[in-house]
């Protein structure tokens, strides 16, 4: 498997928060047992104080009795990388709980890419509070479930990626009950295929997948039209009332839009957890604040 950028990174980060089960199918557990395990963990990201370190992937035990899950996903030659996850780490039981167990974890493109120097990390190797893992030996496992076989599109060919997407795709919109989760999970299928293929458009990868853009679907609109309306039950706040008094007599949406508008960025970036506790996604929030969807995404991390 070829050595891929960077940006491979954010694309496991929303795959493990939208499908945390994943990541423990990942560490070779069952289905069951992978589900089981993610609901007694919340997923987040974590500035530590004081410091320059910042861990984009933390799985938080919601009981003291289990250990706390750092994450590195690693698809470039770092010498450095069991260091920097063992840093945050020992920064994390520092900040929080010296006592607390952990599991140190990284997910290497390959094989190849794992540092030479084991020695000063051997016996946590051993003792498995370091793991690794090697994503380009994982078996191909038919009928796998629908996370675990996004992290095989990752690392798929490009020849073969858009049916294995399309395929994917499909399986989303047949086994995912939950619209929100559903919409969510074809996003990042069509990001995936976006990176991979960056000789094609938006629009021919929607084609190619069958999908609709995210923001003609119904799923879309009618979690839009919600979260307008939720937001001015709640009342928001600040530089936005005026708009909202000026655009109340033509409707809710419009003057939630007009106050969005006069609203600085700062004052924007306040309201990104109000309309994530209506369930609303970040593309959602995104579009309804008119901010990046990365900026979006980050702060939401950020606030879990």
């Amino acid at each position: 498997m070829p050595a891929l950028p960077m940006i491979t990174d954010p694309i496991f980060y929303r795959l493990f928060e939208t499908s945390p089960e994943t990541f423990f199918l990942v560490l070779g557990m069952s289905a069951d047992a992978a589900g089981a395990m993610a609901a007694r963990y919340e997923f987040r990201a974590i500035e530590f104080k004081e410091t320059a370190h910042r861990a984009d992937g933390v799985f938080e035990p919601k009981t003291s009795n289990l250990p706390v899950y750092f994450l590195e996903v690693q698809y470039y030659a770092l010498p450095s990388v069991y260091a920097d996850v063992l840093t945050k780490a020992y920064t994390y039981l520092k900040q929080h709980d010296p006592q607390q167990m952990f599991c140190a974890v990284v997910l290497f493109g390959s094989r190849a890419l794992e540092p030479a120097g084991l020695a000063p990390y051997q016996a946590l190797l051993d003792a498995g509070m370091l793991r690794r893992v090697f994503l380009d030996e994982m078996p191909a496992v038919e009928d796998a479930p629908l996370g675990l076989a996004i992290v095989h599109l990752i690392g798929e060919g490009e020849e073969r990626a858009a049916a294995t997407a399309r395929n994917l795709v499909s399986r989303a919109k047949s086994e995912i009950e939950d619209a929100s989760l559903r919409a969510d999970l074809v996003e990042l299928i069509e990001s995936i295929i976006i990176y991979k293929l960056p000789r094609l458009g938006r629009e021919e990868i929607q084609t190619m997948l069958q999908v609709q853009d995210i923001r003609e679907t119904r799923v879309y609109q009618e979690a839009r039209q919600e979260g307008l309306q939720e937001g001015i039950q709640q009342g928001i706040e600040k530089g936005i009332e005026k708009g909202i008094e000026k655009g109340i007599e033509k409707g809710i949406e419009k003057g939630i839009e007009r106050g969005i508008k006069k609203g600085s960025r700062q004052e924007k970036l306040k309201l990104i957890p109000k309309l994530a506790a209506q369930k609303l996604s970040a593309a959602v929030i995104a579009d309804i604040l008119e901010l990046d969807l990365d900026l979006v995404r980050k702060s939401m991390r950020n606030k879990t």
